[in-house]
């Protein structure tokens, strides 16, 4: 009986500097520790042997087998079934233990090759980059951590122009493009905002009338971008002629320069962060007539069927409709 206590203490002995030294001996065949689990959580060769789908004599024989390679008796036979002897009890509280660490093994090398392995890429304007894409990548990487990704901020042209000629895998569309070579679909609606500093005069007014923006001092896009296009279309609906004071291309620098005090600008409602919104340094005034823009993720449709591709455009999908119901309940 020494044999059992003994094997387990030379085990723990070869244990040494977080390397384990095992031999032949040490092991406990794996079919057998299984089968012994089963008649011990059972009490019952029978049910046991049922739930393995193996003949009884077959599970006696290799519980048999097992008690010899440890040299213990680990079940007692009672007129009601089976219990544990004291070795039986160590055994079948380590079992469960091990057991499960095997089974997760193996679901972890299933999943290894399940796991896809590659390259992917994604591009958008300064706006969707700055606030929804950190959180868009964070999520892709943490459940793709194998796959190298890209992302690239650009004027909303370039953007189309780069998923068009096959740069990039993936792109955020701000402009309603038409392509058969292309394949779409929606994220979200959102509002085009003024925004101006908190001590502006305008930052009162619950509202903006489109013909008072060529009373603004105002800073605008410089490029011939989607945000600019947008802009332009809705005032030239109403034949409102804008003069901007100052033309710039970056998000940041817009905000920065608003701060100051004289300048206003019009941005989409995701340029502004939470923070910036919870801090007061912005005052957020919607348009009337009322003034939206519609963003959508899109890819080349000879690469709509790549796993990586739809896992990618996916997670912009779940980040950015996540983003609309928030920014719906706070406005």
């Amino acid at each position: 009986m020494l044999v059992f206590e003994e094997s387990m203490a030379k085990l723990g002995k070869n244990h040494k500097n977080g390397q384990l030294n095992i031999v032949a001996n040490d092991v406990i065949d794996s079919r057998r520790l299984l089968y012994f689990y089963h008649v011990a959580r059972t009490k019952s060769f029978s049910v046991a042997a049922t739930v393995l789908n193996v003949a009884q004599s077959a599970l006696s024989r290799q519980i048999q087998q097992l008690e010899a390679d440890l040299d213990a008796t680990l079940l007692e036979r009672t007129g009601r079934g089976v219990s544990l002897t004291q070795f039986g009890q160590i055994v079948y509280e380590q079992a469960a233990a091990i057991l499960d660490e095997m089974s997760a093994t193996v679901a972890r090398l299933h999943s290894a090759r399940r796991q896809p392995t590659g390259q992917v890429s994604i591009a958008g304007s300064s706006s969707i980059m700055t606030v929804q894409m950190p959180e868009v990548l964070m999520r892709f990487m943490k459940e793709y951590p194998d796959i190298e990704i890209t992302a690239v901020q650009a004027t909303t042209g370039d953007v189309y122009d780069l998923l068009a000629i096959g740069q990039v895998d993936v792109a955020i569309l701000s402009l309603g493009y038409e392509s058969q070579k292309i394949v779409q679909h929606k994220l979200l609606t959102e509002p085009m905002l003024l925004v101006a500093a908190r001590d502006h005069p305008i930052a009162s007014h619950s509202y903006v009338k489109r013909d008072d923006l060529s009373e603004l001092d105002l800073i605008l896009p410089a490029s011939e971008n989607g945000m600019r296009i947008t802009i332009e279309r809705y005032c030239d609906d109403a034949g409102v002629k804008l003069s901007p004071h100052l033309r710039v291309d970056s998000v940041p620098l817009m905000k920065s320069l608003v701060q100051e005090g004289r300048f206003c600008t019009i941005l989409p409602r995701m340029a502004v962060t939470a923070a910036e919104v919870a801090s007061g340094d912005f005052a957020l005034i919607p348009f009337k007539p009322k003034f939206t823009r519609t963003l959508s993720v899109a890819c080349l449709s000879e690469r709509a069927e790549s796993p990586i591709v739809a896992a990618l455009m996916r997670k912009v999908v779940e980040v950015c409709r996540e983003y609309g119901t928030a920014q719906s309940q706070i406005e």
